[in-house]
């Protein structure tokens, strides 16, 4: 009764009560990383069944292109002119990974270089010249240097990156030799490696045929790991390999090191604290019927990808059609755990696999399958393709634009964001950049660029 009393009281006092409303903004999607997807493009003559992203554009008589495309807006941020026949692309990223200098190897013999960056007018390109017949391929960035595989030469390029966005210089060169057969020429195939690795290592094997070699010479060609130290960049070990090794991966913790082996169905595990191949009891255990220091997975290994956090190694066999995911964990001393070396499953892909990407978030990985024209993601939980995405067909060569035929993805490149990851896939018969979002795994949009595609790279995870 009281307080009606008062509460009336109020109310007659002239002051009448008004609620007050407070406006709420609506609450906005978390901002997107700042990231890019890096693009290279051919100029002309595509070489659209080349076997390699080495040959892709090797024929090209006119500069290719760089594109950077923002991850936030799916739009173009830049592109540049690079060489003639651009090849592999690296980064020398900076101390929170989301962008830094861009190099890249080109056919006629130079590395070009710029800047990740939003600023026009920061996107100047800087050239350098390789030694004569270097004919470069792939490359790979530490703190200090950017070492670069001559083919041509058989031997890897040290060049100091010390100058920033301006051009590296080379000041040594570091032959490659198999001690099997010391006379023997070495193609090489790839460089493994992570920036702060205490040693990367050169893959290369007996090259019987002219250079460039179109693809492996064959059975006969066994391979070679030529260890490299990167603070005296002198060599430290010569481990063999299986036949026709053409590339591999480092774990995030630079421990250990898979090399595929195109032609044996093999990874070779290298322990590259110890600088010599795994012959773990455990990895021993695991693959009884594999050659010591090796994985047996499925025809045809051409490219790998690991999940870091989950100890996952992926394994894209373009011969048998399968995705092979290997347990790579380690104990907390470093040595092999019980299970490395385990596969935990094979996985029916589309029609011969080019190359797979995992999201660090260890849902998925995304392969592309060249023979077919799609990309098929597969679930890392239950290790089965969830879906199989259709890449947007282009007009035949043919001329007629009504004619339309599947493209043959080479390179793909998937990370996480919100709030959607994103998957980038590029095919050297097209010059779309064709973009996936992971929310649903459907075709987010294409981009048109100046050129056919090449390799995809990203900044960031």
């Amino acid at each position: 009764m009281g307080s009606s009393l008062i509460f009336a009281f109020m109310l007659g006092c002239g002051d009448i009560y008004r609620p007050v409303v407070t406006s709420v903004p609506p609450v906005q999607p978390s901002a997107q990383p700042t990231k890019y997807a890096i693009v290279t493009t051919c100029g002309n003559k595509t070489n659209v069944s080349a076997p390699t992203i080495d040959l892709i554009c090797a024929g090209s008589t006119v500069p290719g292109s760089g594109s950077l495309v923002d991850f936030s807006g799916d739009s173009l941020a830049i592109r540049v002119n690079l060489g003639n026949g651009p090849r592999w692309i690296g980064l020398a990223a900076n101390s929170n990974g989301s962008g830094g200098i861009v190099y890249n190897t080109n056919a006629d013999g130079t590395i070009t270089n710029f800047s990740v960056s939003t600023t026009v007018e920061s996107h100047n390109v800087y050239s350098s010249t390789l030694l004569a017949d270097a004919d470069p391929g792939t490359m790979i960035s530490t703190r200090n240097y950017l070492y670069v595989a001559q083919t041509g030469r058989g031997s890897v390029e040290v060049m100091k990156t010390a100058n920033g966005a301006t051009s590296p210089s080379g000041f040594l060169e570091i032959p490659l030799i198999d001690a099997r057969n010391p006379s023997a020429r070495q193609y090489p195939a790839n460089l493994v490696g992570n920036a702060s690795a205490q040693r990367i290592y050169a893959i290369s094997y007996d090259d019987s045929q002219a250079l460039p070699a179109e693809s492996c010479p064959g059975s006969n060609s066994p391979g070679v790991a030529t260890g490299i130290e990167t603070t005296t960049n002198t060599p430290s070990s010569n481990l063999a390999l299986g036949f026709c090794p053409v590339y591999g991966v480092m774990s995030n913790d630079n421990r250990r090191v898979f090399i595929l082996n195109q032609d044996s169905g093999t990874v070779s595990v290298i322990d590259s604290q110890q600088n010599q191949i795994d012959t773990s009891q455990n990895l021993i255990h695991n693959q009884p019927n594999a050659p010591a220091g090796q994985i047996s997975v499925g025809q045809g290994p051409v490219w790998a990808a690991i999940y870091n956090t989950g100890s996952i190694l992926a394994v894209a066999n373009s011969g048998s059609n399968t995705l092979t995911l290997i347990n790579i964990s380690e104990d907390v001393y470093g040595n092999d755990s019980p299970n490395f070396g385990q596969i935990i499953a094979t996985v029916p892909v589309g029609s011969n696999p080019s190359s797979v990407s995992i999201l660090q978030d260890g849902t998925r990985a995304y392969v592309a399958n060249r023979g077919d024209g799609t990309v098929s993601v597969v679930s890392l939980t239950s290790n089965t393709v969830t879906k199989t995405i259709p890449l947007p067909q282009e007009p035949c060569t043919s001329g007629d634009p009504n004619v339309l035929c599947i493209v043959h993805p080479m390179s793909i490149a998937a990370t996480v964001g919100t709030p959607t990851g994103k998957v980038y896939v590029v095919s050297p018969d097209t010059n779309m950049l064709t973009i996936i979002q992971t929310v649903d795994d459907t075709i987010d949009t294409s981009l048109p660029l100046t050129g056919n595609g090449i390799e995809v790279y990203l900044t960031g995870s």
